[in-house]
């Protein structure tokens, strides 16, 4: 049985029923890879799947992935990415290379406030700013995320997020491009 799920940055991990890929061969992935090196080692439409927990601020640059995140997933697919948020007590390490907060893949996504990228879009399914439990208990991440424009540009700071987190479908020339999330 092929595997229909992808795990980039697996840091260890192993999974029975996904494919796992890392820079670093100690971590023992499926496959060793650089994400910054295209194009990645994999088929066209290959994945149902691709889970990016913590490794996309880890890179050089995000246009040359999220075109090959494009690539790889098949039209019903779904890619999650979790990033920490650049307000983040994480965020801040000299291994991190990029810096993301509620509007840093808008350019990717179909309708965005920007609009500078022009092919390979993707549908939103789901974004949301996550924070420490010390917020949530106030609610403050339902507001903070309900005006998400508001929060980005006047309260970041004062009320710093913890993640980023973003749910993304390719959009692809088919016809069976169709959202299917389960719930």
């Amino acid at each position: 049985m092929e595997k229909e799920r992808l795990i980039l940055g697996s840091a260890g991990k192993s999974f029975d029923d996904a494919v796992t890929l890392d820079i670093d061969p100690v971590h023992k992935p499926d496959v060793v890879h650089d994400l910054n090196i295209v194009p990645l080692p994999f088929n066209d439409n290959s994945f149902k799947k691709i889970v990016c927990h913590h490794v996309v601020e880890h890179l050089e640059g995000l246009s040359k992935l999220m075109a090959e995140l494009h690539r790889i997933c098949r039209p019903e697919g779904i890619i999650y990415i979790e990033v920490p948020h650049h307000s983040s007590w994480c965020a801040n390490v000299p291994e991190h290379r990029l810096r993301f907060n509620y509007f840093a893949f808008d350019g990717y996504i179909e309708g965005g406030k920007t609009k500078w990228i022009t092919s390979k879009k993707f549908r939103l399914v789901k974004r949301q700013i996550t924070f420490h439990k010390s917020f949530r208990r106030f609610f403050l991440h339902k507001l903070f995320n309900k005006f998400a424009f508001s929060y980005e540009r006047f309260w970041t700071y004062m009320f710093p997020a913890e993640h980023f987190k973003i749910w993304l479908q390719p959009i692809k020339n088919t016809s069976s491009n169709k959202l299917q999330i389960k719930k």
